[in-house]
């Protein structure tokens, strides 16, 4: 053979992997793809800016509601004398709390409405409201999107247990 081809033979084998490179480089996109098949940690970034818009929308709303009526008690919060939070919350509403359907009559004030409907619960993606008669934690069963305490204004969503990121849902 002439020199030439054994400069092309030799540079032939340069070019090539050796054995370990080549294993390495088949680890590697065995496990990124290993990686790319393993199931999310349930973490729905989407769905927990969701629920603490849902939340934030909620305690604002009652909020509202608290600082535009009053009595000589002090600031009314909704629920309170057995009016729905609801109609309250959603409805026209007197100074005093009560609400009024506006094709009843002429009213001269009025506040409210601070909701158009309740929002969404996004994650058992209900959108009603269930009242607490207490003043400590309530508890948190699931069975409504919404927990309120009429007594303290407090409102929390109705999920027990704790989200993705391991925080209590009690908590926020």
């Amino acid at each position: 053979m002439d020199e030439g081809g054994t400069t092309r033979n030799l540079a032939m084998f340069k070019n090539r992997l050796p054995l370990f490179e080549s294993i390495a480089a088949v680890l590697a996109v065995a496990v990124v793809a290993l990686l790319t098949a393993l199931p999310s940690s349930g973490a729905d970034p989407e769905r927990d800016a969701r629920l603490m818009d849902g939340l934030s929308l909620m305690r604002t709303s009652v909020f509202r509601f608290s600082m535009e009526h009053s009595d000589y008690q002090g600031a009314i919060l909704p629920g309170r004398d057995g009016e729905s939070v609801v109609e309250q919350l959603t409805g026209l509403s007197r100074n005093n709390g009560s609400t009024f359907d506006p094709l009843s009559g002429r009213e001269d004030r009025w506040n409210g409405p601070y909701l158009r409907d309740l929002p969404v619960n996004p994650v058992n993606n209900l959108n009603t409201l269930r009242l607490d008669s207490g003043s400590g934690a309530p508890v948190l069963t699931g069975s409504a999107g919404w927990v309120y305490q009429p007594t303290t204004g407090m409102v929390l969503p109705d999920l027990p247990g704790k989200d993705p990121r391991g925080v209590l849902y009690a908590d926020y």
